[in-house]
């Protein structure tokens, strides 16, 4: 709105520069009008005036804006991504209470599990999970980090106990780490890369583990925080992940090995012997922080996303776009996130018919469709005065797919979508003695809380920058980012991701200072020499700033699979980091093809 003002006062002036012109040129039809210097003394007339800038300064804003409906059905269809908002988002935990819950082994909560909140009149704000949670009778007693002596190096210690009645297996437990950004991002480094030995003991036996039995969470499909829509590389959706939520990979899993078994208050230790690196001297640090409270069971992300059905639209031809309204009850409390499906009611031989409606785009696909109703459907978002003041709003319309007869009038129109509270979560209190949300779950005593407050929500790019960002998108894909040019071309498109820009802080991406291509030749399988083939290693390589950043590891862990996509077809591709003057930083990733990992 604030730049449609602007664009009326631009017509304004140049209605007036050029109405002085024309008063010159022709005064007599100047003083019928009542112009003197440019402005008419009718009050009329400069209605009118006014009436018809108004007028050109939209279209003059829209060829600006180079149709925002046109750009914004391309980008849909090729990268949604751009025009969604990103959700309020927050780590919850769903802790069963030991004496009532009845849980006395595994009971999985599947991912996508409604979470409501609670006091929050008039309209509950509806979250669900992203991760599956598995349900122990398990609690974590102690958690203890030290330097041992004995070793000479840090030790980390965590005992669990089993619930009385209980019994679990040879089970995957996942911990959150919860805690200070940079204590969580120092644990989950040593965790996940510097480990020098795993080992259980539970009485007087111990076992020898891998130390791949720690692994990371996050970077699966599944694991993605918005819905996974197959027209996005699952990459991109992670980089959106990383650059708004990174708390959602603070996770790991520890694996029990084979035949391990505890029954009703038997305790177990896990210790992890950490290696000396450059990063043990932090360490000393953050000891006296962790405790029990550092990891955390039973913890899942959970987005502010749920489906919910449109108001019916009645298709006329007098209307050329309808709003798409959630619910009538609750104006501006819930908003679009996206359009999944569309359907028109038709009544044929005394039974309703429901014929699915495809998008502008597809239904040029799907044209010799015999189910296709001849209409197609498009979207826009735009802002629009509401009772919280200026509120997005998704408005759709329809028109005919292919030649024939006019569609039938008054025919119903059901929308299914996906859509969110807003701001609404962000606003709300949290801390309620009983939990912060009612779960979904057929699991008595179940307490959920928010360990971390939902986040706020992150509009799209505004429509100007929108476009140059979808054509910068589109040009990266299709380069190479091998070169001279080739960090900088990384970090454009990384770039894009970033919406969330916190003054002060400097993105790790910037710190990328080169990009280094090699072809090779090696062995997939050691031991098979029919495994040779051809593909490339990749050393990254950072300024020295980088050293500094707590989240330097997960950092180029995103990036390990996000130059998986440029492998050669039936090549691989390897990635190895580095800190530029820290030859200890050095670290080699595994082997990629794709978005598969050859071991």
């Amino acid at each position: 709105m604030n730049s449609l003002l602007s664009y009326y006062q631009k017509e304004l002036n140049f209605l007036k520069k050029h109405g002085r012109v024309f008063a010159e040129r022709f005064p007599k039809i100047a003083r019928r009008l009542g112009m003197i210097e440019g402005e008419s003394a009718d009050p009329h007339v400069s209605r009118l005036i006014e009436s018809f800038a108004l007028l050109t300064s939209r279209i003059h804003q829209r060829l600006d804006e180079d149709m925002p409906e046109v750009v914004e059905a391309l980008i849909a269809s090729l990268a949604p991504q751009f025009l969604r908002p990103l959700p309020s988002t927050c780590i919850v935990m769903m802790e069963p209470d030991p004496a009532r819950s009845g849980i006395s082994g595994k009971n999985i909560l599947a991912p996508g599990t409604a979470l409501f909140t609670r006091n929050s009149a008039p309209l509950p704000c509806q979250f669900q999970t992203i991760y599956p949670v598995t349900l122990l009778p398990l609690s974590i007693e102690t958690a203890r980090l030290h330097f041992d002596s004995d070793i000479l190096n840090w030790k980390l210690r965590l005992q669990f106990r089993v619930w009385p009645g209980g019994a679990i297996g040879a089970e995957k437990i996942r911990l959150y780490l919860h805690g200070q950004d940079n204590a969580v991002n120092l644990l989950y480094t040593v965790l996940c890369s510097e480990l020098q030995s795993l080992g259980l003991s539970q009485g007087e036996s111990s076992i020898a583990l891998p130390t791949t039995a720690i692994a990371p969470v996050g970077f699966e499909v599944e694991d993605a925080l918005l819905t996974r829509d197959p027209r996005i590389a699952p990459i991109h959706i992670l980089l959106l992940d990383y650059f708004y939520f990174p708390q959602k990979f603070s996770f790991i899993d520890l694996q029990l090995p084979e035949g391990f078994t505890a029954s009703g208050n038997e305790t177990f230790e896990i210790q992890a012997v950490i290696r000396r690196n450059r990063l043990t001297k932090k360490l000393e640090k953050m000891a006296d922080i962790v405790d029990a409270s550092f990891f955390r069971l039973f913890c899942s992300p959970a987005v502010n996303l749920f489906t919910q059905r449109a108001e019916p639209l009645t298709l006329n031809d007098a209307t050329v776009e309808h709003p798409v309204i959630p619910d009538n009850r609750y104006p501006g409390l819930i908003s679009v996130w996206s359009i999944d499906t569309v359907t028109v009611q038709r009544k044929s031989e005394g039974r309703i018919d429901h014929w699915p409606v495809r998008s502008l785009l597809e239904s040029h696909l799907h044209a010799d469709n015999t189910d296709n109703t001849g209409l197609c459907w498009q979207s826009t978002h735009r802002e629009v005065h509401g009772p919280r003041g200026v509120e997005p709003t998704c408005f759709i319309a329809f028109s005919k797919s292919q030649p024939g007869p006019a569609a039938p009038i008054a025919e119903v129109v059901t929308i299914t979508m996906r859509c969110s509270n807003h701001s609404l979560p962000h606003q709300l209190q949290y801390g309620h003695p009983d939990g912060d949300f009612d779960a979904d779950a057929a699991v008595a005593a179940l307490k959920t809380i928010a360990l971390t407050h939902p986040t706020r929500p992150l509009n799209p790019p505004e429509k100007s920058a929108q476009r140059w960002r979808f054509l910068a998108q589109l040009s990266l894909n299709h380069q190479l980012l091998a070169g001279e040019r080739g960090a900088q071309q990384l970090a454009e498109m990384l770039a894009l991701y970033n919406r969330d820009v916190q003054p002060g802080k400097t993105p790790l991406f910037t710190l990328i200072q080169s990009l280094e291509c090699q072809p090779v030749t090696r062995r997939l399988v050691k031991n098979d020499p029919h495994s040779l083939a051809r593909g490339i290693n990749v050393l990254m390589t950072f300024r020295h700033q980088a050293l500094n950043e707590p989240d330097y590891y997960l950092f180029c862990s995103l990036l390990d699979r996000l130059l998986a996509l440029y492998a050669p077809v039936n090549s691989f591709i390897r990635l190895a980091t580095c800190i530029e003057q820290e030859a200890e930083t050095l670290h080699q990733w595994p082997v990629r093809a794709g978005r598969l990992s050859w071991l």
